[in-house]
């Protein structure tokens, strides 16, 4: 397994609610690389806004991967969701999700969808929420496809969200999509609140998921409160996963903390 951890782009707003390092992009990559991490994911809001090739160069100055991009500000800063019943709004929600893959084809990551694709929406008709839902997954997975992207469908907690909250769901909603580049991607804080067993859900997404979370029970960095790290790395080995693992933290008590105290508990464990 490999080393990330979460940076926002220049397109997103700093905020104590933001779970990347924030700032100048290449302090950012800096101190990643002088910390020891191998890759940097990618946090986004409006992709197309920002310097491409700037983030590619980076890339190699550095020596960091780029391993995802990551979407979830396209809901935390603007709002946007897949099931939005105003079109304009799911247009612009779908448009950012390709702009991301675009991004990710350029830059040889994958794209996740989290929070982005909504869900039940206060005073609106259940079914045809989801419906928007699904039918906006279908068509990104299908650009993704197109593209030899990967989107992995991210369960998220229901303090999060409302659809899609535990790793059973999220499988489930792979074998309704069914397209060969949507996959899963797991998050130990969301299946620390949501699942029954996060490792039997783990075996349970054995060959389904191609990228993982990792944040303690507390959304702050690894190490710092009750999730059983050693046994959730030890689970992901088993299923034969040999892929990205990427810290995703509130970034407290200040962001070098987090950055190195996650950097220096996870190291020793994936190793």
């Amino acid at each position: 397994m490999k080393l990330s951890y979460q940076v926002a782009a220049p397109d997103v707003k700093k905020g104590p609610g933001v779970t990347a390092y924030q700032g100048d992009i290449e302090r950012s990559f800096e101190r990643l690389k002088e910390t020891g991490y191998e890759g940097a994911e990618l946090m986004v809001c409006n992709p197309k806004s920002f310097d491409w090739e700037k983030i590619r160069e980076l890339s190699q100055k550095y020596k960091l991967e780029i391993p995802m991009i990551c979407t979830g500000e396209v809901f935390g800063q603007d709002g946007l969701t897949f099931s939005d019943t105003d079109n304009k709004k799911r247009d612009e929600a779908i448009l950012r999700a390709m702009a991301a893959v675009d991004l990710a084809q350029l830059l040889g990551a994958q794209i996740n969808v989290g929070r982005l694709r909504g869900g039940y929406m206060f005073g609106q008709d259940d079914k045809e929420c989801i419906a928007r839902s699904v039918d906006s997954l279908s068509q990104v997975a299908s650009y993704a496809g197109e593209k030899k992207v990967y989107m992995a469908l991210e369960p998220v907690n229901p303090i999060a969200g409302n659809f899609i909250n535990t790793t059973q769901e999220g499988l489930e909603m792979l074998e309704i999509i069914k397209k060969p580049y949507c996959s899963l991607m797991l998050d130990s804080n969301h299946m620390f609140i949501s699942d029954l067993n996060m490792f039997y859900s783990i075996r349970q997404a054995k060959g389904k998921f191609t990228y993982v979370h990792l944040a303690d029970s507390n959304r702050l960095y690894p190490g710092n409160c009750k999730l059983d790290f050693s046994a959730f790395i030890q689970t992901l080995k088993e299923t034969g996963y040999g892929g990205w693992v990427s810290v995703e933290v509130f970034q407290r008590p200040d962001q070098d903390t987090a950055l190195e105290k996650s950097f220096e508990y996870l190291n020793r464990l994936i190793s």
